[in-house]
């Protein structure tokens, strides 16, 4: 028996003209002395490899073999990420086409087998033949249409550039048997067509001759009774298929130009269908409040939607009427109520819902315009509370600044709790010592330190209060909120600016108090405290501990005639010292309506820090 040598197969010669084409080109050739061709199934071993472990393919061969691929995704113009013959083929279906040899029989890499399209979010894809401009338009069409019956094909923007045809078609199954027909259609002159199938459609300019006919269109689409625009299936016009014209409204190009036309000539427009337009976002119509102000009637069904969160683009648009039918979002919700509590989560005003009346939104909506509040230095939830409020603070400040703290014990609760937080250190002031006992949760993870930052029980609060830096409050800088109030409980918030006169840093800091306040025996005592510390703005620098530095000349006369020049003078007064109304004329009574003495016995008790906090509560 002759001794049979394995060689490798001659590929080019499986490219001569005149060949099949229908051979599979990765199996081996084993022949006898006697040159009788057998098949060989042994392992690849038999292949001759090179001092690097290189295949030793003859280069021409395997261009040659390259040049034969059936997938090419790095043409130019066309949209859609998708790699070259040798680029990643994680996210396509190109790519080197016998590099692993275990794939199934249905895989779009193994010859002969059905190939399947990748699951594209437009659903365009482009058709091109590689020297379709031997053939007319007509013979191209009718051949492809015959392979791929009963699959009806509908193409769109025919075109012929250099040696090259194509064109595009909108439906996967289309795509697919057209993919399959590559090679599988001999022409007139024995030439097998080539048919390359793409995700994507290719770039176009949208030009003054292409607005011109799609206005044109949307004319004719125009209701001028219920002003209302349809578009629906626009790409499938008539006007528009006859040439070689390729409108999808799901390009951002495409829709916004309809939107540009829509508010040059109907801005008036109520109603718009854009349905079956393959829409799968809707990011492009975050502006069509602006086009369309008026408009209450969308309907968006029978399109590619996958997320309700795409309604956002529309909330500056007052919708009442939607169509969202048909998309494949409606079929994430089996309960009806969810379905529509999402859909007013965006659109509240919605009352129509695929057609469906709904019950009336519950919104909080007023047609006329109301001026914003003015500003208070203060707010009071409750007067009741407003005189127990102003008096704790006085008696609080002025025993935190007096140097001894002890004398704060019974303000605290037996089983109160403090805590200390302030903002990180910076150039604008340091905060030592209150960085070191600071309790932010945010920065703070480790359990152990936040349960010592946490003072509990009026002994350790006075304590920890009694360690920090003197103190001396600028009560004209001080805000104060009463945000809770009842019989049982009462929150008061207290901010500020102070220094610390003994410390060598002249930095002012600014706080946030927040005190917890309830009744207790005859009086009232605080549960709960939170400091907030934090270096000063120059803003509240600049107005900081700024006592008149020269006594204005006297304007009113003592005991003023009459009720408005009495509250001429108080309002001076308080303009000028900062001091409220009602403490201003408390001072003007004690000086015996005497201007200019008021004036100095502010500033004389200002500057001692006797002046007590509620003067400055407005």
């Amino acid at each position: 028996m002759p001794k049979r040598v394995k060689a490798i197969r001659n590929w080019e010669s499986d490219f001569v003209p005149g060949r099949e084409q229908h051979k599979h080109y990765y199996e081996h050739d084993d022949r006898g002395a006697a040159n009788t061709r057998r098949v060989s199934f042994k392992p690849s071993s038999s292949r001759v490899v090179g001092k690097k472990g290189r295949r030793d393919w003859d280069k021409a061969a395997v261009l040659a073999r390259l040049a034969d691929d059936d997938v090419d995704m790095g043409l130019p113009g066309f949209s859609g990420k998708f790699a070259g013959r040798f680029g990643d083929v994680r996210g396509g279906w190109s790519g080197r086409r016998n590099h692993n040899h275990n794939r199934g029989r249905n895989s779009p890499m193994l010859p002969g087998g059905p190939r399947k399209v990748p699951n594209f979010p437009s659903h365009w894809y482009k058709v091109r033949i590689p020297y379709g401009h031997k053939y007319p338009k007509d013979y191209i069409m009718k051949a492809l249409q015959s392979y791929i019956s009963p699959q009806p094909l509908i193409p769109y923007a025919f075109r012929v550039m250099g040696s090259e045809a194509s064109f595009c078609v909108d439906d996967p199954k289309t795509a697919e048997e057209l993919m399959n027909a590559d090679r599988k259609i001999t022409a007139t002159d024995g030439y097998k067509l080539l048919v390359k199938v793409h995700p994507g459609f290719p770039y176009f300019e949208v030009s003054d001759a292409l607005k011109a006919r799609v206005k044109e269109v949307m004319g004719k689409r125009y209701n001028v009774v219920t002003k209302a625009l349809d578009l629906t299936n626009f790409h499938n016009d008539d006007d528009l298929k006859s040439g070689e014209l390729l409108v999808p409204l799901s390009r951002p190009n495409v829709m916004a130009l309809v939107l540009e036309i829509v508010a040059e000539n109907i801005p008036e427009l109520a109603a718009l269908d854009l349905g079956g337009n393959r829409l799968h976002a809707l990011e492009s119509l975050a502006n069509l409040h602006k086009k369309a102000p008026r408009l209450t009637v969308l309907h968006l069904g029978r399109n590619r939607i996958r997320d309700l969160r795409g309604l956002v683009n529309l909330k500056n648009l007052d919708i009442e009427d939607l169509v969202l039918d048909g998309n494949p979002v409606c079929k994430k919700f089996s309960d009806q109520t969810l379905y529509v509590s999402e859909v007013r989560k965006w659109l509240p005003k919605v009352v129509k819902l695929d057609g469906v009346n709904l019950p009336p939104p519950i919104v909080f909506d007023t047609t006329e315009k109301t001026k914003k509040p003015p500003s208070r230095g203060a707010f009071m939830c409750a007067d009741a509370g407003s005189l127990v409020v102003k008096q704790f603070i006085e008696q609080y400040y002025q025993l935190y600044d007096g140097g001894n703290r002890q004398g704060l014990l019974d303000a605290y609760h037996d089983a109160a709790m403090f805590s200390l937080s302030c903002a990180t250190y910076n150039a604008s002031g340091r905060l030592m010592p209150y960085i070191t006992e600071s309790r932010n949760l945010l920065r703070v993870s480790d359990d152990g330190r936040r349960q010592k930052c946490l003072h509990v029980g009026r002994a350790g609060i006075i304590a920890f209060l009694g360690s920090l830096p003197r103190t001396q409050h600028d009560p004209v800088s001080f805000t104060v909120d009463l945000t809770v109030c009842s019989p049982q409980l009462m929150n008061v918030v207290v901010t500020g600016v102070f220094r610390e006169p003994d410390s060598k840093d002249s930095a002012l800091r600014a706080f946030a108090r927040t005190f917890v306040i309830v009744p207790f025996g005859t009086g009232y005592c605080i549960v709960n405290e939170q400091l907030f510390v934090t270096p000063a703005t120059p803003s509240q620098v600049k107005v900081a501990f700024q006592a008149p530095a020269s006594l204005p000349p006297a304007v009113p006369a003592p005991v003023p005639a009459g009720e408005a020049a009495a509250q001429q003078a108080v309002a001076a007064l308080s303009s000028q010292t900062g001091m409220n109304l009602l403490w201003s004329k408390k001072c003007l009574d004690e000086t015996n309506w005497d201007f200019q003495k008021a004036l100095e016995t502010f500033a004389v008790l200002h500057k001692q820090g006797t002046v007590p906090a509620e003067a400055f509560i407005k």
